[in-house]
């Protein structure tokens, strides 16, 4: 009898210390995973960061060596920033191209998790690889537009032929391809100082893909005249090469604008379709507004479209 009993709580003592190291096997194993799990989040939060942190310089050409190092240094800047160690340009990966563009960029971020319990069960890290992507997209609103634009026709007739020195205002709107003259903004009469004051600063409110507005009447000469001798005035960039020009500009000089791209529901009226951005040049003639298509990059908005004139904003997509 008393063998048995000693031989059962021999049993015990094994079963008792089977249980003790499978319950601290497993709490060392949700300590140590829930470590990584809030370190995961940290690096996500970090390749999130960086991702949109070069957002903003999209779309890149294929060719143009200079903003690809551009958007490394960038990348590289911000994640030093979030403590990310070992970040190479192999982290930066760029793709989607469309008409020879990347529009999207990749960040991988790598971090390993050291364990501090489960290294008894043979566990000493834990690898976590996360990743964001970022992508341009057309902009389906806009803060600060012109009361100017040209129809969607006319835009990519322009596009396709690659053409510059573009007339997009011809007296009171007598253009060759679609109407070339004034767009009220706003719910107004559109008289000629608030169409100057638009020209000159932009809207201050928002217009949007799908918004009616009305076409303006008369020929403003002198507000057309006023706001581009304004405009071109304020430019300070690449003194003596002619300022911003379609060979070099800054993308936030006084001489870029957003003007519409737009559709005619009826003789006086217009819908807009998109936004475009547009290099103002100097004209010969006080009453026509002349310039070239360029792309840009802006900051966030609500408001993404499928039509692409030029204009971006950013995106998380993955």
């Amino acid at each position: 009898m008393k063998r048995l009993l000693k031989n059962e709580s021999g049993a015990s003592a094994i079963i008792v210390a089977l249980v003790m190291t499978l319950i601290l096997t497993a709490s060392a194993l949700a300590l140590d995973i829930g470590a990584a799990y809030v370190e995961a989040s940290n690096t996500q939060n970090a390749a999130d960061a960086i991702a949109l942190s070069v957002g903003r310089y999209l779309p890149v050409d294929e060719n143009d060596s200079l903003k690809i190092n551009i958007v490394l240094n960038a990348a590289s800047e911000y994640a030093q920033k979030n403590e990310v160690e070992n970040f190479y340009p192999e982290n930066v990966i760029f793709g989607d191209v469309k008409d020879g563009k990347f529009t999207s960029v990749t960040i991988s971020v790598s971090k390993t998790s050291e364990t501090r319990l489960a290294k008894i069960i043979g566990v000493d890290n834990i690898e976590i690889l996360k990743s964001a992507t970022v992508s341009a997209r057309p902009v389906g609103s806009i803060t600060g537009a012109v009361p100017l634009g040209i129809t969607e026709e006319a835009y990519n007739n322009v596009i396709s032929t690659g053409e510059d020195h573009v007339i997009i205002k011809v007296g009171g709107g007598d253009g060759d391809t679609g109407f070339y003259g004034f767009v009220v903004l706003d719910d107004s009469n559109g008289n000629a100082a608030l169409l100057e004051k638009w020209l000159k600063y932009g809207y201050e409110g928002e217009n949007y893909v799908g918004q009616s507005l009305p076409v303006a009447t008369g020929n403003k000469t002198s507000a057309a005249r006023d706001a581009v001798e304004y405009r071109l005035s304020l430019c300070n960039h690449y003194v003596g090469y002619g300022g911003c020009i379609i060979d070099h500009y800054v993308e936030d000089c006084p001489r870029v604008m957003y003007i519409l791209i737009y559709s005619f529901t009826d003789s006086r009226t217009v819908q807009i379709v998109g936004f475009a951005p547009f290099l103002l040049e100097g004209s010969p003639s006080d009453d026509e507004i002349q310039g070239s298509f360029i792309y840009t990059n802006i900051s966030y908005t609500d408001r993404i479209s499928e039509k692409d004139f030029g204009i971006y904003t950013y995106r998380l997509t993955k």
